[in-house]
């Protein structure tokens, strides 16, 4: 099966776009459409809709697939790169040859020059499909990793409420609280940072880079734009529930050495979405006990945390008692020269959930 596929009017086209979008991925398309399109500090972002030329609804789009522009470094400089999202393509479409036609789709700002280099993070074994089938491998892998707080709502699943389930439950969760003491980083202050990020973050972005590695920025606009301009509809959860970033800093003798951002959701559920600066093994753990302890006040049941292997927070999770679980996503990559393998094999990819999440 063939498709037909032109490139989307983010005006003209904005309510097919949204009627596509809420047919693949739920109802909260339309509040985040103007952040998720044409907000982001970026740059606008690349549509197409793929048609089906062989039915009589000729003019109806049955898929879409999207590039979003960010700022990333490579190598410790900032370049403009894209992250491949919204691959929405309707049931009865749904085949190996239309979702290669539009993964090939894809690569076109990289190869006009627009961008330097996109790359997609297929969840699983179905997303990775259309890159075996163009010949592309995973430039890396991110896993999962979760810190349990609370045993309550795994006992009741697999016992029901029985009567002894609650002393045992409290005994439990009580172990969970038993933490290893940390070393103190003398004249280290951790406070919940409110309001915008400003020039200092763009330094701490600026002066902490790393010739060997490949990061999203972030920069002060970069920032604002994910964590304090989203406060509305992109803080919704797929199936509409609202959700709340939370972001701590850690300074000494008032200058910003890391930043930790949480993602609070309902269900009894929290996100470490990214912990970033200097100094972290000294640093980072006590933004991560700080964390603990607003998740605790939130009833949260348990904290996930997802990187690559050659991040930098991975050790910082297992040391904080994160145990590492299933594979998240696989990192694949473009670039015009050289394809799948689009960077000096030296460079490692440092991802977080950040870099990961739309």
């Amino acid at each position: 099966m063939s498709l037909a596929i032109r490139r989307v009017s983010l005006d003209d086209d904005r309510e097919e776009m949204i009627d596509l979008l809420t047919r693949n991925f739920g109802p909260v398309q339309r509040d985040r459409f103007a952040w998720c399109h044409t907000e982001n500090p970026a740059g606008a972002c690349w549509s197409w809709f793929a048609y089906d030329p062989s039915t009589s609804k000729r003019n109806t789009p049955v898929a879409l697939v999207t590039v979003f522009p960010r700022y990333m470094r490579v190598g410790g400089k900032r370049v403009r790169g894209g992250q491949v999202g919204e691959f929405a393509v309707d049931p009865t479409h749904r085949s190996l040859g239309p979702a290669v036609q539009l993964q090939r789709t894809t690569f076109t700002p990289v190869d006009s020059g627009d961008l330097a280099f996109c790359y997609d993070c297929p969840p699983h074994d179905r997303g990775m499909s259309t890159f075996v089938r163009l010949g592309m491998r995973p430039n890396c892998e991110v896993y999962r990793y979760a810190l349990p707080l609370r045993c309550d709502p795994y006992f009741e699943r697999k016992f029901g409420k029985a009567k002894w389930i609650k002393p045992l439950a409290l005994a439990a969760n009580f172990a969970l609280r038993i933490r290893r003491p940390r070393a103190r980083v003398k004249g280290l202050e951790v406070e919940v940072f409110q309001g915008r990020f400003g020039d200092e973050f763009d330094a701490l972005d600026e002066t902490n880079v790393n010739s060997e590695q490949i990061r999203s920025s972030r920069a002060a606009g970069v920032l604002n734009w994910r964590y304090s301009d989203n406060s509305k509809a992109p803080s919704l959860s797929t199936d509409g529930t609202p959700s709340k970033y939370q972001t701590l800093v850690a300074r000494k003798n008032g200058e910003l050495l890391a930043f930790a951002v949480l993602l609070l959701q309902r269900g009894g559920l929290a996100s470490l979405v990214d912990i970033f600066g200097r100094d972290l093994p000294e640093v980072a753990p006590a933004l991560l006990d700080a964390m603990v302890a607003i998740s605790r006040k939130q009833n949260v049941t348990s904290v996930m945390g997802c990187c690559s292997d050659d991040s930098p927070l991975k050790p910082l999770l297992l040391y904080a008692g994160f145990r590492r679980r299933e594979r998240s996503a696989r990192v694949v990559a473009y670039t015009k020269q050289n394809g799948s393998r689009p960077f000096d094999a030296g460079l490692r990819w440092s991802f977080n959930q950040v870099e990961v999440m739309l």
